[in-house]
């Protein structure tokens, strides 16, 4: 197995993880009791799918479970600008870091800051992340999937960069610290036209965190009860803090 391999499956692996020892009901939209009981078993039975180069990634009894990451950064053919952008800077902060402790005397402590402001994060930018990213997992599903039964796409917002305000009638307006896809009303409706092969969403944030779990065949109830929403995005900065100390090498 490749080091990327590897490191893609850890990813992976922890997503699920976290869904399997932090999901409760509470988390869940348009499952009954025995949908959620049935779905921990299959989270619990899952093991990874070791054919690395096929989908999907984890399998279990007459099921499959598939992850793939989504951002609200601008996304093109390289990826995320948000995370190539934060690979660069991290990489020339350290470099500056470095350079500076080597022409500093010996028996000197240093201490550098290095910060940036992240780019603005859409609503736009999400919504089109997940429908880029779910029509290309449903090619590699009607390319690979033939006898399974039971189907469920985990998706990991790896940003915490908008905001989800809910307001419903003569109720204070309920405020999330990331986007909320359970009240999406047009996503949901988009979503919705895949629920011949595709029984559950699981909507994951690691980094708050946050978990929702849809069934995919009870949205059109689910839509009837969501009021006005608004995505905004939440202003950020990346920064990075190095401190050093040069010693004489004969005190090593």
């Amino acid at each position: 197995m490749s080091k990327n391999q590897e490191y893609q499956d850890n990813i992976e692996q922890r997503c699920l993880d976290f869904v399997k020892n932090d999901m409760n009901e509470k988390d869940c939209f348009g499952l009954s009791n025995n949908q959620y009981v049935e779905l921990k078993n299959w989270l619990n039975e899952s093991k990874l799918n070791f054919n690395n180069n096929k989908f999907p990634d984890f399998v279990f009894n007459d099921g499959f479970i598939e992850h793939f990451s989504v951002t609200s950064s601008l996304e093109n053919r390289k990826g995320a600008k948000q995370k190539r952008e934060s690979t660069v800077f991290k990489k020339n902060s350290e470099n500056n870091f470095f350079s500076n402790l080597d022409n500093i005397e010996e028996d000197i402590l240093l201490s550098r800051s290095h910060g940036r402001l992240f780019e603005e994060h859409t609503y736009f930018n999400i919504v089109n992340s997940i429908k880029k990213n779910w029509v290309k997992h449903i090619e590699s599903y009607d390319k690979n999937i033939s006898t399974s039964k039971h189907g469920i796409f985990l998706i990991e917002y790896i940003d915490i960069n908008i905001q989800t305000a809910v307001a419903r009638e003569n109720e204070p307006a309920e405020i999330f610290e990331t986007y909320r896809i359970s009240v999406d009303k047009h996503l949901l409706n988009w979503i919705y036209t895949y629920k011949e092969k595709i029984d559950n969403l699981i909507f994951v944030n690691l980094l708050l965190p946050s978990i929702e779990v849809i069934r995919i065949d009870n949205i059109p109830e689910l839509i009837v009860g969501i009021s006005n929403v608004i995505y905004a995005p939440t202003l950020g900065m990346e920064t990075h803090k190095y401190v050093g100390f040069k010693i004489m090498k004969d005190n090593i």
